[in-house]
């Protein structure tokens, strides 16, 4: 278990997670509607879990809402610091939240930052505890891989669709966690393993963490489900706890 988190945490200590996850200091263009959508207007206070290098935190903070941003991630923390000296940025880990009951307005686990949680007891955990901290009706924003997704992104009626499919399969076949739906991926920091399930089973943990509703989508915006549990490699959560 420890070495699954320590390898994960080792892609984000590379030059090349440091170059990538510096690119950019804006919301995405899903996480900005549903912030403008769903979140308080600021001066909210908004948990950011897995800020990384502060992407989601500077952008929000921008904006006027009043951000913390946790990460175990010490190399982009760092770089977080560097960008925007004010921001507040803790090393904390997403499942050991060490703020009282009720202490923000809403939450964010971007850029599917959830699913480097092993094993799924930490997942869960981590949820339990992002809705401990939210105040009544906080709403909490997250997306995730999902293995369907990812496995039929190219389409069911194209070619490159099911050569999608089988050649990501075939990565998994040797893969041991995948039982426990983590699965290997490969980038310029190294290989993670990463939680990869269809998208329901991260609904029903969150109802299991207490969240009252969940809504889900695509990237886009679509909610036609069947489209994002077979092609949305990533889809997006919007979760509330009871007002």
């Amino acid at each position: 278990m420890a070495d699954v988190n320590r390898e994960n945490l080792a892609n984000y200590a590379t030059a090349w997670s440091v170059s990538e996850y510096t690119r950019s200091r804006a919301l995405t263009p899903w996480e900005a509607r549903q912030v403008a959508a769903h979140f308080p207007a600021a001066p909210a206070r908004i948990l950011d879990l897995g800020c990384g290098a502060g992407r989601t935190t500077i952008a929000l903070a921008a904006m006027g809402h009043q951000v913390v941003g946790i990460d175990l991630a010490d190399r982009l923390l760092e770089e977080a610091r560097r960008l925007a000296p004010g921001i507040d940025v803790r090393h904390m880990d997403a499942a050991q939240l060490t703020f009282d009951d009720g202490s923000f307005d809403a939450a964010l686990f971007s850029y599917n930052g959830l699913d480097c949680l092993y094993p799924l007891a930490t997942r869960e955990r981590c949820l339990r505890e992002v809705h401990r901290v939210l105040k009544p009706g906080g709403v909490f924003l997250l997306s995730s891989h999902n293995l369907l997704g990812a496995s039929f992104s190219g389409g069911f009626l194209y070619v490159r669709g099911w050569i999608n499919a089988l050649g990501f399969v075939r990565r998994q076949l040797r893969e041991p966690l995948a039982r426990e739906w983590y699965l290997a991926y490969e980038d310029g920091g190294g290989v993670q393993h990463l939680y990869s399930a269809p998208p329901e089973r991260t609904v029903g943990q969150l109802i299991a963490a207490g969240f009252a509703s969940v809504e889900w989508s695509g990237r886009d915006g679509t909610t036609d489900r069947t489209r994002v549990r077979w092609h949305e490699a990533h889809p997006q959560f919007v979760a509330w706890r009871d007002p």
